[in-house]
């Protein structure tokens, strides 16, 4: 007759052979999300609470105690005391994890779910005690999955509620400003200005309007010694942070950026996604609004941003060949009088796939010619008037940027209405927005050149009462807007509102251009010479 005996399983906490207890390695988790004193009071509680009823307990090995303060549960990823004891049980070095709630563990559904089944398939425990439930349970999984999906909510919840709590501090215009460089923060969080940081933003703006580019404005604090932000040397991000920093200004722009899933936390940029709040005359003003702007205009200009601020070497995109229309690149040529070589021609390599016959120039001679062309200006009474005339303007920074800010008030108007327009409505509003934002375009640029042009006939100024004084290389490019090369011959193209690239596309018709002034520089020891051509562009 066919039997059946049930063979149970064996507790693996007692040994088989001696019938000791083995002890359980046992250690808890506490977490407490934000830094309030209640809060920290219940952490500290959580903490002393298990790990004495842990070590009191002669049937368990305390493990340790892993503790987050000031960390939200959605995101298991964050919490580097909860990652360590995850790990340690994945090692095998953990059989009970105690855990005051499931909210505590987790506030995330799925990472509730799939840790609970992960560990209970290498045998590690969960305790959670409010709920009074231990993983092994069978029927652990439904409930989880209700009490869990009940803390998520609450964590939307909250995360609703402290958006609705900085939304109405930012329409109050209350906003936590953290350390700024270039003001002291005063203990009832008002700031002032730090003097000496402050002039060094104001070297930092006045450097990138008169075309350096970010990482040479770095050099040059280094150079100077001058103390960065917070690490021993100035970085790109530090300089560049500072340029994009409207609260120089003494103005404020709140919620610039948004979190879209309050599971993961990622912040994203506010563009168009929520209200922003902009604060005016928050603190004191180190830069004025519309430097500020100019600088913008400068760094959000990709095109001549990235192919016109070089200054390494002063040339590099600001001479064309007139054949060609291609820049004119720096060669090596071997070596003359045990010095190096360098020419400037259009061929960019041997295998260039579009020739060009136009010779080929040398660096040194283009740079003298250059010299000698802004000298002969200064020399000479009615060009050097004319060109101050030419890049004088009728216009003030401070009226210019009155209307930029109207047309600003204008845009938000017509946001506003376009939000609760539809239908044909639409189509006249994206045409006046389009409209205004042109404009808004003109007057940055307009302000930009403003800037450029004071700067250009201060430097020409200095430079015709002080004639011994040496010619700042970068002045090519502010002076010049393009210059361009045919055999022989330098055409010299000055150009109070235009950029490089917008005067590249020009070069046929610039070359028929009324001249200005010209000349005929000779290098008496390289035997050549260069004539040269000024021209004015508008």
């Amino acid at each position: 007759m066919r039997t059946v005996e049930v063979i149970k399983p064996s507790n693996k906490y007692i040994n088989q052979v001696t019938k000791e207890v083995i002890k359980k390695r046992v250690c808890a988790y506490a977490r407490v999300s934000t830094d309030d004193e209640d809060q920290l009071n219940s952490y500290k509680a959580q903490i002393d609470e298990y790990t004495t009823r842990i070590q009191e307990n002669d049937d368990w090995i305390f493990i340790g105690m892993f503790a987050d303060q000031g960390i939200s549960g959605t995101q298991t990823k964050k919490r580097p005391e909860f990652l360590k004891m995850i790990a340690l049980a994945r090692l095998n070095e953990v059989d009970l994890i105690l855990v005051k709630s499931i909210s505590r563990f987790a506030r995330n559904t799925v990472d509730v779910l799939s840790l609970v089944r992960e560990l209970r398939q290498i045998g590690v425990i969960i305790y959670f005690e409010k709920e009074n439930l231990y993983s092994d349970d069978p029927k652990i999984d439904f409930t989880l999955a209700i009490l869990s999906s009940i803390a998520q909510e609450e964590s939307s919840s909250i995360s609703t509620n402290v958006k609705w709590s900085i939304e109405k501090r930012f329409k109050a215009g209350i906003v936590h400003i953290p350390k700024i460089y270039g003001y002291i923060k005063m203990e009832d969080g008002s700031f002032i200005i730090n003097e000496t940081q402050a002039e060094v933003v104001k070297l930092i703006y006045s450097l990138f309007i008169e075309g350096y580019n970010i990482n040479d404005i770095r050099k040059i604090l280094e150079e100077k010694g001058i103390p960065a932000t917070s690490r021993p040397l100035w970085s790109y991000s530090s300089v560049r942070s500072i340029l994009t920093n409207e609260k120089y200004t003494g103005n404020i722009i709140m919620q610039k950026t948004v979190t879209l899933d309050y599971l993961t936390h990622k912040q994203v940029i506010n563009d168009n996604i929520a209200d922003k709040y902009y604060l005016k005359n928050a603190h004191p003003v180190i830069i004025h609004s519309a430097v500020y702007e100019i600088a913008q205009t400068i760094y959000n200009d990709k095109v001549r941003y990235s192919k016109n601020l070089v200054t390494k070497y002063p040339l590099t995109n600001l001479i064309y060949c007139k054949n060609c229309g291609r820049t004119l690149r720096r060669h090596h040529l071997g070596e003359v009088k045990q010095l190096r070589k360098i020419c400037l021609d259009c061929r960019h390599t041997t295998m260039d796939t579009k020739p060009c016959d136009a010779s080929w120039v040398e660096e040194t001679l283009v740079n003298d010619t250059m010299d000698q062309a802004i000298k002969d200006i200064l020399s000479k009474k009615k060009a050097y008037q004319r060109v101050l005339d030419y890049y004088a303007s009728n216009y003030t920074l401070n009226s210019l940027y009155k209307r930029f800010e109207d047309l600003s008030e204008e845009l938000i108007e017509v946001n506003n209405i376009k939000a609760n327009a539809e239908g044909n409505e639409l189509k006249g509003i994206h045409k006046e927005e389009t409209i205004i934002k042109t404009k808004i375009q003109k007057i940055r640029k307009d302000m930009m050149h403003l800037q450029r042009n004071a700067s250009t006939i201060k430097t020409l100024k200095n430079l015709y009462d002080n004639p011994n004084q040496e010619i700042p290389t970068l002045f090519y490019k502010h002076f010049f807007g393009i210059i361009i090369h045919q055999s022989g011959e330098l055409i010299l193209v000055l150009s109070k509102s235009h950029e490089t690239h917008e005067l590249l596309p020009l070069i046929n018709q610039l070359v028929k251009y009324p001249i200005l002034l010209e000349n005929l520089h000779i290098d008496y020891e390289l035997k050549k010479g260069l004539n040269y051509k000024v021209i004015l562009h508008e």
